[in-house]
Parts: C-alpha cells; structure tokens; sequence
C-alpha cells in the first residue's frame, strides 16, 4: 500500500517529532531517572571494589613481605592504616561526585527550560 508522502512527512512531525519533545521531560523523570540512579550506585560499588578497602581492613594486622618482627609489622600496621585512610578519603569524595552529578541530572532540564524562557521572552517583549 502506498502512502502519500505529505501524510507520512505529517505524521512524522506530528507525532514522532513532537510527540518526542513532549513526553522527553516524561521519560527523564521516570525511566532515564531509575537509569541514572543505578548508575550512579554501580559506579559507587565498583569504585568500592576496585579500592579494595575492606581487604585491607581484613589484612591490617598481617605483616607485610612476610617481615614478623616488630618493626616489620609496626611498619605495615601503619602503612596500612594511611593506605585505609587514603582510599577510603577518595571513595568519600568519589560518593559526594556521583551524587551531585545525580543532583545535576534531576536540576539540569529545569535550568535549561528556564533559561530559554528568560532570554526568548527577554528578546521577544524587551527588544530596542
């Protein structure tokens, strides 16, 4: 069946076109929202894993190069303990990133619309 082309350029602008920039804010709000939470909560898990904090943790008191004197293990109990500190600074900033970028992705369509209404009203009822 052929169909004409002026109903098939219509109904692309119509419905596809349009219908997209409207339901957008839909989608970002719901489905690209949960997308981006679970995002944003592998990242933090993964980061998590690849610092490996908690094996070190597990291993603080476990002598390092298999060096059993006193010195030894004094020196990899504190090696250790600022290897803890260290990573688990990073993984604090890492976490406090990832959710102001989330906070960015809930504010950022707000800001956009808002501004294009501020400077298309302003050029359009303000203009010299």
């Amino acid at each position: 069946m052929a169909h004409n082309v002026a109903v098939l350029g219509a109904r692309y602008f119509f419905v596809d076109l349009l219908g997209g920039i409207v339901l957008f804010p839909v989608w970002w709000y719901t489905r690209g929202l949960v997308r981006m939470w679970k995002f944003v909560a592998h990242s933090i898990r993964d980061e998590a894993r690849v610092l490996g904090i908690w094996i070190w943790l597990k291993n603080i008191f476990v002598p390092m190069y298999a060096a059993y004197d006193i010195w030894g293990r004094i020196i990899s109990f504190f090696m250790r303990g600022v290897q803890i500190i260290g990573r688990t600074i990073f993984l604090i900033v890492y976490v406090i990133l990832t959710i102001l970028l989330f906070l960015a992705y809930l504010i950022l369509p707000v800001i956009i619309v808002w501004q294009f209404l501020f400077h298309f009203l302003g050029a359009v009822f303000f203009v010299v």
